[in-house]
């Protein structure tokens, strides 16, 4: 077969076409190598990023631990004073005074050079033999249940109020309790230990005064919803007996 020979128009727009396409060719190889090198950067600056975030974790983490162990040195360390007060007088019935064989003192003192400042100044008191020799002279401690006859200190309301809580130790807490709150709210604790103990619990305030005066004020509140439920139940009855009458029910003589 003869091979078909193109006219110069013909070679000449071919020519024109190949080149054509090469220049695209060049041009999507030319996009692509900037895709390529797009992605590399944005691979390069996300690896930075991590790292940056990374660090920053890191930098978050060791402030967390420095602040955690800044706190623990001021809660645990009583660092010693280095210029110590000489003129000053210590007071033993505020429990500061250091265990013996304990060196560590908030005021910088140690066991000997506190116990030498008690007996230069002839102070000898202590706070807790004062409160446990208070109790043990009151006349009311006989009274008290066992438990709390052999404390070191006369039981403060609130802590009653903590073991009443507890079912080992109610009974006893209670009728602690009622030894030092007043006889008008007796007949309220009484009911309302028999009923519903947690309605005593709600009574609970750091003061002894203040649970006391809630106290008082739940006896009160107590008398009125009984007078209350009774006339609801008195009416209730009054409604129902109105109600078989009228049904033809005979009314019991």
């Amino acid at each position: 077969m003869q091979q078909h020979k193109l006219t110069p128009v013909q070679k000449a727009k071919r020519k024109a076409q190949e080149e054509c396409r090469r220049r695209e060719r060049r041009q999507r190889e030319d996009l692509y190598r900037r895709r390529i090198e797009r992605l590399r950067r944005q691979i390069e600056e996300a690896r930075r990023r991590r790292q940056r975030l990374m660090l920053l974790l890191l930098l978050a983490i060791l402030a967390m631990q420095e602040s955690i162990l800044a706190t623990f040195r001021r809660s645990y360390i009583d660092w010693p004073d280095p210029n110590p007060k000489r003129d000053w007088t210590p007071d033993p019935r505020n429990d500061y005074a250091p265990a013996p064989d304990n060196d560590d003192y908030c005021d910088g003192y140690s066991y000997e050079q506190w116990t030498r400042m008690l007996n230069e100044r002839g102070i000898k008191l202590s706070r807790k033999a004062e409160l446990q020799g208070a109790w043990e002279a009151d006349p009311e401690r006989e009274f008290f249940p066992e438990r709390y006859q052999l404390w070191g200190h006369k039981p403060y309301i609130g802590q009653l109020m903590y073991d009443l809580a507890a079912p080992y130790w109610r009974a006893d807490a209670f009728a602690a309790i009622k030894l030092l709150t007043p006889v008008e709210t007796h007949k309220y604790l009484d009911e309302a230990y028999a009923t519903d103990p947690s309605d005593l619990r709600q009574c609970l305030s750091d003061r002894d005064s203040d649970i006391v005066q809630a106290f008082q004020t739940r006896a009160i509140l107590w008398e009125e919803r009984k007078r209350r439920e009774a006339e609801e139940t008195k009416r209730d009855k009054e409604l129902s007996r109105k109600s078989d009458g009228d049904q033809g029910i005979p009314r019991p003589n």
